[in-house]
């Protein structure tokens, strides 16, 4: 039998180098050298086989998955490809007809005494609390505001004088985070307290979460008619109707026609979806602890109280849960309170700096809200006096026509950009270094985004993200460089000390480092100026990433300009849409003016006379300075 060298699936043992041999049997008696022996060829068994086919598999699967992942580097690093990683789309919801719901609300109201039938229930459950009272001269009023949208404000039906109470709210009526987690007559939020604590691992309520599991728990008993619904009363103003009106007006509710509106714009790109993921992380939170509440409470319904609560929650100081004798500021619902709108009057001249910033907030407000130890209640008092039929108001900040858009569902004339711009703050993302050395790897996970003042002033620097951008060009060279110096002079680091740790081999930038920049923050911050070459590719990378970011914006301010003209003539533009171009123009602008920031700085440190700029000065202890603003600072912040 002739041996075909090539035949598959055979498995040979070993034979001696025979170019001229055949197979022949052995016979009795026959004997020879066991390496001119030759056997015949052994079939592999059924288990051989498969193992050998599975093994041919793993390895040129193994081999095209290199093979694939080698070609996808190539081309990312050509540019040929992006990479592609999977998106998170957030749980959505909006109503299929606003405006007809809003026409639909007000006609019911103004069809009957509804909503004076509700408040008057309001009033009765308010003052049945130890303390609590309603002014006689308050109602609530049904009307028709921007372009058909139905409000419910508060009205005063006479002249209010100045420090006259309207509103006294006792404690117990307050819903608070602690009040709300401790109403153990709710199935879901006892769950939610008993899971916590039996929990292995420390997992953080916020405190909008369980005012929200409150007001879902207790506002549908109220639905279904359940007894012990009987105290609450906070629903009978809010109902699911009026909440979604309501909600219709707020971005992450908005249709895609109108989100369109918002493209290119950080307030779709970032912030939107930083609500939703914060909204939608505190539900996998608490479907985590209690699993069935994913059959009790769809996403949708969670998402849309959780923004009932951002959207009319106030910050007011009330008394601690482990010290009642001190208060601490603390988010609440404040049945009837909550009510007020907002209102600030037109800025006679531009808002400028800090002081001016809160100077304007303190004679704005018309009312004040804030907790009366002595009466245990919080209470709503008029700031000056109030002309009868006038609503009742108060200031919810100053701040930009994005943030008012994202939690409460409007927006201040375009007038209001003009003259609070130096208040705004504007995104800018700053990448990380393609080929970083390990000492600085170890602190950067990934990109980060700094918000910048519109119009920095001694009291707003862009003093973060400096640091970062310092640390982020920074070489060893220039660590250790700024710690051998800092030794000599102090002043450097802001008048503290440094003190160097020789090791016995070497004392390299991983090492200077916590010298150097502020290690414990994320990411790294150096505070001052490492050296001058140092400081110009810093602001050169801010620069860079400010101009790329102004080019990201679809449109020109001059076009929202024009929109926003012809629909004062013609009216042709939707509430959601007037809203977006607002905001989006005010976005353009305030990045436009810290734009020209970056530019003028970078311009300055490549000029003469660079080198004294970063000469480092020190604000007396006399000022008061906020937000971790250094007191030590280059001298050309003061441009």
């Amino acid at each position: 039998m002739t041996t075909q060298g090539g035949a598959e699936g055979i498995r040979r043992r070993p034979v001696p180098v025979h170019y001229d041999w055949h197979v022949a049997p052995a016979e009795e008696g026959d004997e020879q050298d066991d390496e001119d022996i030759v056997f015949e060829d052994e079939q592999p068994s059924k288990v051989q086989e498969y193992i050998g086919m599975l093994c041919d598999y793993v390895f040129w699967i193994l081999l095209a998955y290199c093979a694939a992942n080698l070609l996808l580097w190539i081309c990312e690093r050509l540019g040929l490809i992006s990479p592609q990683f999977e998106e998170w789309m957030p749980a959505r919801w909006w109503h299929s007809s606003p405006h007809n719901l809003q026409k639909e609300l007000f006609a019911n109201a103004t069809a009957g005494a509804g909503t004076s039938a509700q408040f008057e229930g309001l009033k009765k459950w308010i003052e049945s609390g130890p303390g609590g009272w309603v002014s006689p001269k308050l109602a609530v009023m049904d009307y028709l505001s921007e372009r058909g949208r139905y409000e419910r404000r508060l009205e005063v039906k006479e002249q209010v004088d100045q420090d006259e109470v309207l509103v006294r709210l006792p404690l117990s009526h307050v819903l608070s985070s602690d009040f709300c987690q401790q109403d153990l007559t709710d199935t879901t939020i006892r769950q939610v307290v008993e899971a916590k604590k039996k929990s292995s691992e420390s997992v953080d309520i916020s405190p909008w979460t369980w005012i929200t599991l409150y007001m879902i728990a207790h506002s549908r008993k109220a639905a279904s008619g359940s007894s012990s619904a009987v105290s609450w009363r906070f629903d009978s103003l809010l109902k699911a109707e009026y909440v979604d009106a309501a909600l219709s007006y707020i971005p992450i509710f908005w249709d895609d026609d109108n989100l369109h509106w918002l493209n290119g714009t950080d307030l779709l790109n970032i912030h939107v979806l930083d609500v939703h993921a914060a909204i939608e992380t505190e539900y996998h939170k608490l479907t985590y602890l209690v699993p069935t509440i994913q059959d009790t409470i769809p996403v949708i319904d969670f998402k849309k109280w959780a923004m009932v609560v951002m959207s009319r929650g106030e910050t007011v100081d009330l008394p601690d849960r482990e010290n009642k004798s001190r208060t601490v500021p603390q988010l609440a619902i404040m049945p009837l309170i909550d009510l007020v709108d907002h209102h600030l009057p037109m800025p006679e001249t531009p808002v400028l700096t800090y002081d001016d910033l809160q100077h304007y907030q303190e004679r704005g407000s018309h009312t004040n809200i804030s907790y009366n130890a002595a009466l245990a209640a919080v209470v709503l008092k008029a700031k000056k006096t109030m002309d009868s039929n006038s609503a009742v108001t108060v200031g919810y900040g100053v701040r930009s026509n994005a943030d008012y858009l994202l939690y409460h569902g409007f927006t201040m004339p375009r007038e209001w950009s003009d003259l609070t711009l130096c208040t705004q703050y504007s995104m800018i993302e700053l990448p990380l270094p393609e080929d970083m050395p390990s000492w600085k790897s170890r602190f950067l996970a990934h990109p980060y985004r700094f918000a910048v003042p519109a119009c920095p002033n001694q009291k707003a620097t862009p003093h973060v993200i400096a640091g970062a951008a310092r640390f982020l060009v920074a070489t060893e060279e220039d660590v250790i460089s700024f710690e051998e110096r800092a030794q000599k002079d102090p002043d450097l680091t802001g008048g503290v000390a440094v003190s160097r740790d020789e090791k016995f081999l070497s004392h390299g930038a991983r090492e200077a480092l916590a010298n150097v920049c502020d290690i414990a923050t994320q990411p790294p911050l150096c505070r001052a100026p490492l050296s001058l070459e140092s400081e110009r590719q810093a602001w050169a990378l801010i620069k860079s990433r400010t101009i790329a970011r102004v080019a990201a914006h679809l449109n020109s301010v001059e076009e929202d300009e024009r929109v926003l003209k012809e629909d004062d003539a013609k009216n042709n533009l939707s509430v959601n849409q007037r809203h977006a171009v607002i905001a989006r123009r005010e976005e353009k602008m305030a990045l436009q003016r810290w734009c020209s920031i970056a530019v003028f700085i970078s311009g300055l440190l490549e000029g003469p006379g660079a080198e004294q700029e970063l000469t480092m000065e020190r604000l007396p202890e006399s000022e008061k300075l906020e937000n971790d603003e250094p007191r030590a600072r280059p001298r050309y912040w003061k441009r």
